[in-house]
């Protein structure tokens, strides 16, 4: 075994060019990802179903035509991406790159081709699963920083004063944003 194995968890060392396993796990990271993405829409039918039947709206068969599309989109983009992230990775990996580089390469391909569509209805499944995951990444970000002394142990924001610090500056942002820069906002929040 070689010094870079010993550094890496045995989970990311991946396959060599002649194991089949590594195309294996690439396909069933495209199942995966699909039935992921359509089980997380999956309430939204529900939802908009018993809508369609208590209410009995006029607009209520289109609503479920458009959940049933951004779950669709939904599922398809996540396989899409997964199947990039893990063969990019494989090959990466295959060349020595690791380290944590492999990764932020796969992954910007990976979301710029699986989610990086902006308009239509893949363009709102995008906008929700991007937002959400910057939003993680920012604080996991912050968590790190703590953890590696960049940012002091009051910061932490799993403590309350950490979390409060975090959420006070979450909402004065957002409120200097509304007041002088409204227009760099989106009409749907700002109409909230």
């Amino acid at each position: 075994m070689d010094v870079m194995s010993d550094t890496i968890p045995a989970k990311l060392i991946g396959y060599t060019l002649d194991d089949k396993e590594w195309i294996l796990s690439v396909i069933r990271g495209l199942r995966n990802g699909i039935i992921c993405g359509a089980r997380i829409r999956f309430p939204y039918i529900i939802q908009a179903a018993v809508y369609a039947v208590l209410f009995r709206e006029p607009g209520t068969t289109n609503k479920l035509r458009f959940v049933l599309k951004q779950m669709f989109h939904h599922g398809r983009n996540l396989g899409v991406f997964v199947c990039i992230y893990k063969t990019i990775c494989f090959i990466l990996r295959h060349f020595g790159v690791r380290g944590g580089v492999e990764c932020w390469i796969a992954g910007f391909i990976g979301g710029y081709i699986g989610f990086g569509e902006s308009k239509g209805i893949s363009g709102a499944v995008n906008n929700q699963i991007v937002l959400y995951l910057f939003a993680r990444g920012i604080e996991g970000m912050a968590r790190s920083f703590v953890k590696r002394g960049i940012l002091p142990q009051s910061l932490d924001i799993k403590s309350p004063g950490g979390f409060r610090i975090f959420a006070g500056f979450s909402l004065a942002l957002i409120l200097y944003m509304t007041d002088y820069e409204a227009d760099m906002l989106r009409t749907g929040f700002m109409s909230t």
